[in-house]
């Protein structure tokens, strides 16, 4: 396995993700990066793939939505959003509404059809079996894969994720909506706090819209906002910072900090 894996599956065992080896360790982690980060390196392990749809069809509620959506048009690859796209789209299968939605609509199928896995499109063989075998979903994403059972057993439960990732709760209560994305941004996006506007274009959402999401935020007391020393904007900044199991902030693409 490479280490841009490694470092995934890490982060994804320190999310309650029943994998071999450590979890990560270090700063909290950025869900909505690890994303991007599995979509990259999901085709060379594909256990990945069953064991972080179920994690996500568990725990939808907790992804920022809008910040995600601009992650994937700022930050992913062409070649992995299909990818993505086909891990999204499994996640939810079931689930109503349907929460991914907002975000497949912005993701194209891959441009020519192929098996989803490397060790499937290395032989031609396993690439024709695989093909006959693919799921309805794989096949609308045009990245062949059989169909996905979902591992209940490797995740863990809501509980533990409360307990160990507290920070998710709110993010949980708000169902994943602007306010997650704002709180994600201003943790994790640098100079996102500098003015509305920067924050907007993190968040991924107009200025109208952020400033609503802040005036909740700083009703309740989660962030604090200020005119900016000799500038006419205003800073806004997390009161502090949830305390998390520690995690790795996430980026598989060049193993640094995104």
């Amino acid at each position: 396995m490479t280490p841009a894996v490694d470092r995934v599956m890490a982060d994804w065992r320190a999310l309650g993700v029943a994998m071999p080896g450590r979890a990560a360790s270090g700063a909290a982690i950025d869900l909505e990066r690890l994303l991007l980060d599995t979509a990259r390196v999901l085709p060379s392990f594909s256990r990945m793939h069953v064991v972080a749809s179920t994690w996500l069809h568990l725990h939808a509620d907790v992804v920022a939505k809008h910040r995600l959506r601009r992650l994937v048009a700022d930050e992913l690859e062409e070649s992995a959003r299909p990818v993505l796209g086909l891990l999204l789209d499994t996640a939810q299968v079931g689930t109503h509404p349907r929460p991914f939605d907002v975000i497949l609509d912005r993701l194209p199928p891959a441009a020519t059809p192929s098996p989803l896995f490397v060790e499937a499109a290395d032989d031609p063989a396993i690439a024709a079996y695989v093909r006959r075998r693919s799921s309805p979903i794989a096949r609308r994403w045009r990245r062949w894969a059989q169909p996905v059972e979902f591992k209940f057993d490797a995740i863990r439960p809501a509980e533990w994720i409360r307990a160990n990732w507290p920070d998710f709760v709110p993010r949980a209560d708000w169902r994943g909506d602007l306010r997650a994305s704002v709180m994600a941004s201003l943790r994790f996006d640098a100079g996102a706090g500098d003015s509305e506007l920067r924050l907007a274009q993190c968040a991924g959402g107009s200025r109208a819209q952020v400033r609503n999401a802040l005036r909740s935020l700083r009703m309740t007391g989660r962030i604090r906002m200020r005119k900016a020393d000799g500038a006419n904007r205003t800073e806004i900044r997390l009161v502090s910072a949830p305390e998390s199991t520690p995690g790795r902030r996430s980026s598989a693409a060049d193993g640094t900090a995104g």
